[in-house]
């Protein structure tokens, strides 16, 4: 979450994808980063929080965020 806000504030276009497992921890940084309504994109089980995935579910996964993350990256545009 907060590379995505520092990123932000760096001009650049960002969009986080942040496990269910750690959604508070985030809700938290981007309170603390002052951008508590940040938005990001959910990733949820049965994907486990380590990352340590198939090629087939991170494909499955990918297949499920993309949407999330290019709305985010064209709202308001």
């Amino acid at each position: 979450m907060r590379d995505a806000v520092e990123l932000e504030w760096a001009g650049v276009p960002s969009v986080p994808i942040i496990h269910k497992a750690v959604q508070g921890s985030a809700e938290s940084m981007a309170k603390l980063s002052g951008v508590p309504d940040y938005p990001f994109v959910l990733a949820d089980y049965p994907y486990i929080p380590t990352a340590i995935w198939s090629d087939q579910e991170i494909q499955t996964l990918a297949d499920e965020v993309v949407p999330g993350i290019l709305s985010l990256l064209t709202r308001g545009t």
